[in-house]
């Protein structure tokens, strides 16, 4: 009876997994939710010629929305084991809620063979999109190396140069520099950066995983207590223009120039170029982080949720495959949005060398390309959205100066370890 009931588990999974396997000469309907401009460029790569030889037979329909609408959509429906998208985008900020969360297709496991599809992405994505116990339940499109960008001209103007920035100290003696009261009307109408808030997680990895060790939340302590010692410097010096991010004001003052220097992802570039302030052309250039400081701030996933049948995950699984590991598909993404590709092989290309108009003919791509290949990988826990919060409230704090450093790292520990246990 024991050996029954094995042969028939056994072949049950073998239906299961032949279920799974692409059939070239299926015509199938991907079914794809995204958020932003993902649709744009996926239309254009989708209906490519080296696409459609691959793949004559797909299809496609995209469900598009904003990025917070997108992923409380994707949360709610995967709570409720309800019907999904075939592929569904996650961005980074996001992964850590779903990777954990559950719901999602293993695809490092058969017939997918995602580690090995994806042995070419960066390392530090794809340990981004790795649970615990070692299931691969996305793949990594695109990545945001962080890089400082500036203004070349206000800083012509105030004799600093933001190239090789040893340290934030530096960072902090240069922005006092550019930080001036232009009009002579006794305040300050241009500034370093827009916030002190800008580098609350940019030193911590991005804020992508990392913030526990050994179980440990915000361990080691002196990596979490010199962020809250710089955001402090950097209001004490009096360096930002206290605007809240992607406010009016924020963007006004980009298009203005009244800010010289913005740290943050790679994508930031392109929204600089397409309509922040595309009348800038040629004033911005691009930097490593003070002191060569490795991080990515944005990137996206591409998932398949359990709740798709399984005769339909092969079609999906080929989609994310083509997207994220093809030479073809990561250029195109990268020219249509800007989107920096997740796949390293990609990064010895012409179009890395080639120089950007917009940066003042600067080589940017190739910073961006070092940057990624040196990004630690950190694996994310389903707690770190909550640790994210917190810990951002703690920064809001010091910035205020309602507490000092130390006070508001030790409560802020405090609160995550008695929401989370």
């Amino acid at each position: 009876m024991k050996r029954s009931m094995a042969f028939f588990a056994l072949a049950g999974l073998g239906l299961a997994l032949a279920a799974q396997v692409f059939d070239p000469k299926s015509k199938v309907e991907v079914t794809l939710g995204v958020y932003g401009d993902l649709e744009r460029a996926y239309t254009a790569v989708l209906a490519s010629a080296d696409f459609k030889s691959k793949y004559p037979n797909l299809s496609f329909k995209f469900q598009t929305a904003d990025m917070n609408g997108h992923h409380n959509r994707l949360s709610t429906v995967l709570a409720a084991h309800e019907a999904t998208n075939d592929v569904e985008a996650l961005e980074i900020r996001f992964i850590s809620q779903f990777v954990e969360g559950g719901g999602l297709v293993d695809l490092g496991a058969q017939p997918f063979g995602g580690r090995a599809a994806g042995r070419d992405l960066a390392k530090f994505a794809m340990s981004n999109a790795t649970t615990t116990d070692g299931r691969l339940v996305a793949l990594p499109v695109d990545i945001a190396p962080a890089v400082l960008f500036y203004r070349k001209d206000l800083a012509d103007a105030a004799g600093v140069n933001l190239d090789n920035l040893a340290n934030w100290d530096e960072y902090i003696a240069a922005g006092r520099k550019l930080t001036l009261d232009r009009d002579g009307d006794g305040r300050k109408d241009q500034f370093a950066i827009t916030h002190p808030g800008d580098v609350g997680v940019i030193p911590l990895n991005g804020g992508n995983g990392g913030w526990f060790s050994g179980g440990k939340p915000l361990e080691p302590k002196d990596r979490f207590l010199a962020v809250l010692d710089l955001v402090a410097k950097i209001r004490k010096a009096g360096i930002d223009a206290d605007l809240g991010a992607w406010t009016g004001p924020w963007t006004q003052a980009f298009k203005d120039g009244k800010v010289a220097t913005m740290p943050l992802g790679s994508w930031f570039g392109g929204a600089l170029k397409t309509w922040i302030a595309p009348e800038s052309k040629g004033k911005w250039r691009v930097a490593y982080l003070p002191g060569r400081l490795y991080a990515a701030v944005g990137g996206t996933y591409l998932c398949i949720p359990d709740t798709v049948p399984p005769a339909r995950r092969a079609a999906a699984w080929e989609v994310i495959k083509y997207l994220a590991t093809t030479k073809e598909a990561q250029l195109a993404t990268f020219k249509a949005i800007d989107a920096f590709p997740a796949l390293t092989t990609v990064y010895g290309d012409k179009v890395m060398d080639e120089p950007v108009e917009y940066f003042g003919g600067q080589k940017v791509r190739k910073i961006y390309a070092d940057v990624a290949m040196h990004i630690p990988e950190a694996l994310v826990s389903p707690n770190d959205n909550i640790v994210l919060s917190i810990w951002m409230r703690a920064v809001g704090t010091v910035i205020l100066g309602k507490k000092d450093a130390a006070t508001a790292y030790e409560e802020a520990r405090k609160k995550i370890l008695a929401t989370i246990e």
